[in-house]
């Protein structure tokens, strides 16, 4: 399927998006969580840290680090965001590779003439887009799979759990 050949059904709109940092001991984890619109969520995780930091102060968060970023650069140029939304017509999460287990999107251009896909990072498809107040998009297959693999893993701790605890019930005779 070309990437200009998804149907509504096969995307679901995100509603809402925001970057978490998770810190045990001296180190961090990061994800973005995107809330669908069908009430869903969709997880991208080990997020460049720079891109939560920008989605962050896009939603008005302080955060306790005065260095300047890229990202930081690039919000301070309103005339390069306005130019940028003006051409940025939405972005779809829209791929999975499973040898990598790395997510792809889509940020599609127009000038009015042309459509433009390029195949981009997520989470800077995503700062882009809400950036400019575009809309984003997960393909629904992503999100069904990414719960599948959920509950497989809760299914695995839980036969983890239940072994361990035949043991020490066989240790006890």
């Amino acid at each position: 399927m070309s990437q200009a050949d998804y149907t509504e059904d096969e995307l679901v709109r995100v509603v809402d998006v925001y970057g978490v940092i998770r810190t045990e001991a001296f180190f961090y984890s990061t994800r973005i969580v995107c809330v669908m619109e069908d009430g869903r969520y969709f997880y991208l995780e080990r997020v460049p840290f720079d891109i939560i930091i920008a989605l962050k102060k896009l939603r008005g968060e302080e955060i306790e680090d005065d260095r300047e970023r890229l990202v930081d650069i690039l919000v301070s140029m309103p005339e390069v965001i306005e130019l940028m939304g003006k051409h940025l017509k939405r972005v779809i999460i829209n791929e999975l590779n499973m040898d990598t287990a790395v997510y792809s999107a889509i940020a599609e251009f127009s000038d009015g003439s042309m459509v433009i896909r390029r195949k981009m990072v997520p989470s800077h498809a995503i700062f882009l887009a809400v950036l400019t107040n575009k809309p984003i998009y997960v393909r629904r297959q992503l999100i069904d799979e990414q719960e599948e693999m959920a509950m497989n893993d809760l299914l695995d701790e839980e036969s983890e759990t239940d072994l361990d605890d035949d043991e020490e019930f066989d240790d006890m005779y």
